[in-house]
Formats: C-alpha cells, sequence, structure tokens
C-alpha cells in the first residue's frame, strides 16, 4: 500500500495498535513517578517531579511539531495528484529545532532551574536540554507516522520509549537514589526508540523524511502550533514545575503529594487523548464534511468519562491513595475530586484544538491553549490553600479555551460553506 492510500483507507486495528502502546508506555510514566515517589523523599520526590515536569513541559512544547508535521503530511498525500517538488527534509527540520530549542533550555535555564530544581541540583539542566533536543525529532517524525497513518510503526516508537525508561528508571533505584542518574534514565529513551524504529523500517522514514512544503513555512506553521504546545503543555506536562515556583514555602509533603496527584488523576483522561491528538488530527483533516457531528460526539465520550471517575473519586478516590500508594497521603478528597474534574475540562480542549488545527486556524488554536493557560496562572494568585487552588486553576483556564475554540470552529466551518 502506498503513503496516499494508507492515508484514505481505514485503519482500525493500526490505530489500536497506537492507543495499546499509549496505554502501556503512560503506565510505564507513571510507574516511574510511583516508584520515585516511593524511593525519595518529600523533598528529594519535589526536586525530580520538577525535573520530570520541566523535561516534558518542553516535550509538550515540542508536540506543536508533531502536529504540525501529522497536517502537512497528511494533506500532502491527500494531494498527491497534485505535482510537487521535495522542498525539505523533516529529519534536518526536526534536528533544527532541536538545536534551537535544547541552547534555549540550557541558556534559560540560569532563571528556572535554581528555584524548581535546587542550587545543588542546577546540572539537571543539562538533561533537560538534551532530552529536549532529542525529542524535536521524534516529535517530528512521529507525526510523519501520523499523517501517513503508519500507525503500527508509531506505536512502536511510543512503545519503545516508554518500556525502555521504565527499565531504565527501575535498574537506576534498584542499585541507588543519585538524581543525575535518574535523570540520564529518563533522557536516555528519546534517541533510542527513533533509532531502534528506524533500523527495522529506514525505507519507510526516509521516505516520510521528505516533505513538499519549504522550510519556512513549516516553521511558520510551527509556531503557531508550538506556542498553543506551550500553553498545553503548561497545564499538562508542565504544571508541577509551575506549582514548584508558586508552592515555595508549602509544606514539601503536601506539595509532593499534591504533584503526585495531579500526574495520577490526570492519567485515565489525558493519556489516550493525548495519543490520539494525531489521529484526530488526520480524522478531522479527511473528514471535514461530518466533523462537528464527530466533535460533539468526542466531547461527550471526555465528559461521561469524566464523570464516572469524578463519582469514583469521592466514593473510593482517599482510601485507594491510603491503600495503595502512601497510608500517609494528605490531601483531601475535596481536592481529589476537583483534579479529576479538571482532567476532563483539559481533555475536551485536546478534542476541540485537533479539530480547529484540521480547519487550519492555526491562530484560533493557538489562542484558546494560550487562554486556558493564560487563566489557569492567574487563579494561581487567589489567596486559598495551594491543594484547593490548583485544581481550581486547572478548570477555569480550560473552560476559557473551550468556549473560544468552540466559537472559532463554528466561524470556521461557515467560512468554508461561503461561495
Amino acid at each position: 500500500m502506498t503513503e496516499r492510500e494508507a492515508v484514505r483507507a481505514p485503519a482500525p486495528s493500526g490505530v489500536k495498535w497506537m492507543l495499546a502502546a499509549t496505554l502501556v508506555s503512560g503506565v510505564a510514566g507513571y510507574l516511574v513517578t510511583f516508584f520515585a515517589y516511593q524511593a525519595l523523599a518529600g523533598a528529594g520526590y519535589v526536586v525530580f517531579a520538577a525535573f520530570w515536569s520541566a523535561l516534558f513541559l518542553v516535550v509538550g512544547v515540542l508536540f506543536g511539531l508533531q502536529q504540525e508535521s501529522t497536517r502537512a503530511t497528511a494533506e500532502a498525500l491527500r494531494d498527491a495528484d497534485r505535482p510537487s517538488r521535495r522542498q525539505s527534509s523533516l529529519w534536518i527540520f526536526g534536528a533544527g529545532a532541536g538545536l534551537i530549542v535544547g541552547a534555549i533550555v540550557l541558556v534559560s535555564s540560569v532563571l528556572w532551574a535554581p528555584d524548581s530544581l535546587g542550587q545543588e541540583n542546577t546540572g539537571l539542566a543539562l538533561q533537560v536540554a538534551l532530552g529536549s533536543a532529542a525529542n524535536a525529532v521524534v516529535a517530528t517524525m512521529s507525526g510523519a507516522l501520523a499523517g501517513s497513518q503508519r500507525w503500527r510503526l508509531l506505536a512502536a516508537v511510543i512503545f519503545l520509549d516508554g518500556i525502555l525508561r521504565l527499565a531504565a528508571v527501575s535498574l537506576v533505584l534498584s542499585v541507588s537514589d543519585d538524581l543525575n542518574l535518574l535523570a540520564w534514565a529518563v533522557v536516555l529513551p528519546f534517541p533510542l526508540a527513533i533509532g531502534t524504529v528506524f533500523c527495522f523500517a529506514p525505507g519507510v522514514l526516509r521516505r516520510l523524511g521528505h516533505s513538499p512544503l519549504r522550510y519556512r513555512t513549516l516553521a511558520v506553521n510551527s509556531v503557531h502550533t508550538v506556542i498553543a504546545a506551550s500553553a498545553t503543555a503548561i497545564l499538562i506536562n508542565g504544571f508541577p514545575l509551575v506549582l514548584a515556583f508558586y508552592g515555595q514555602g508549602s509544606d514539601k509533603d503536601v506539595l509532593a503529594d499534591l504533584m503526585f496527584a495531579i500526574m495520577l488523576t490526570r492519567a485515565p483522561i489525558l493519556v489516550p487523548l493525548m495519543a490520539l491528538q494525531s489521529y484526530l488530527v488526520t480524522r478531522f483533516t479527511n473528514d471535514r464534511a461530518a466533523l462537528w457531528a464527530f466533535l460533539l460526539k468526542a466531547m461527550g465520550a471526555v465528559a461521561a468519562v469524566m464523570a464516572l471517575l469524578g463519582a469514583a473519586t469521592w466514593l473510593w478516590g482517599l482510601w485507594a491513595f491510603q491503600t495503595f500508594i502512601n497510608e500517609s497521603f494528605t490531601l483531601p478528597t475535596a481536592a481529589l475530586v476537583p483534579l479529576v474534574v479538571s482532567s476532563g475540562f483539559i481533555g475536551i480542549l485536546c478534542v476541540t484544538g485537533p479539530a480547529l488545527l484540521a480547519l487550519g486556524r492555526h491562530r484560533a488554536y493557538a489562542a484558546g491553549w494560550v487562554a486556558a493557560s493564560a487563566v489557569a496562572l492567574a487563579v494561581l494568585f487567589v489567596p486559598i490553600p495551594i491543594e484547593f487552588r490548583a485544581p481550581l486553576a486547572l478548570s477555569l483556564g480550560p473552560i476559557v479555551g473551550i468556549i473560544w475554540h468552540l466559537l472559532a470552529i463554528r466561524h470556521g466551518l461557515r467560512a468554508q460553506r461561503r461561495p
């Protein structure tokens, strides 16, 4: 099957492979944080969580590269009948982006590393920078795989990334709790995952590495998706790092419990939805006539899951944390339930976003996420205990973003219907 045929043919089994791989990788990631939570003292885990959050904040930012690479590849293959020349290499584009991002992370670390990681752990910024640079290539090529519906190869990248990280961190924790070694164990799976898949399918990755778009076009479009992904990352991957700033002076044990609870309670909704981002972009792009109907169904499904998980957390959440995680876990049910609900609002925002990208509304897409993050950060100034402030911020911000996205989608669909 050619790439063009692949993008037009349904690939339910391939999507299932990708979803399964993402769920495994997501579980592996949460096991990493769980093992670290168990092995490190409260203060040590706060440093590890801040490092993890800093790295995956940048990974979340670079997801914008994956979204644009997905859209560009799907668009090019859908219009494959039109003659076009190969204008750029996605490998070179991703590597160039990685060098720029890695340098920015390293140079800017003098501003954020001392306060979030602690003065004695500022060297961990090096691993954040190197991991970010490697992930830029992974994100770009993962987008090309998604845009061409090479779901099994994408599943392999996702699966290897999570499993290799779990194995490496488990190995380190079995002999040491050194944060520097743990950081290397977290970072190295990025290049190892994409390198392994390239060894098994070099021809496919070489072909998909060519794009008919010029570097300038890729860069301009990526700026919009990266801006939006930056705002997304603040709400999802980077929020524990944000709390490390806003929570200065708070009890370290309470802060550690809050950071861990944020990462754990959002897993059931956000792990599969983040895995489906590239699929949703491709689905909305290839079926714009039914975009609104599919969007409403997806939003309804997320809302239903949010309600069920919220009810379960109200009934058994605190008991589960104290029984299976840590008997001295301190967050009350009144904080845990809003955290779960907030993940549902972020999840809905993760559905409306791909619909806007499919309509080519990059600016509206970015503006919705930026508005959501700005409101969330503003709410963190509210003078209430941080364990209640955090879920309030994570709920109100995404609600604003959802409203913006829905209005922009309606406007975009009306514009397409005009003669």
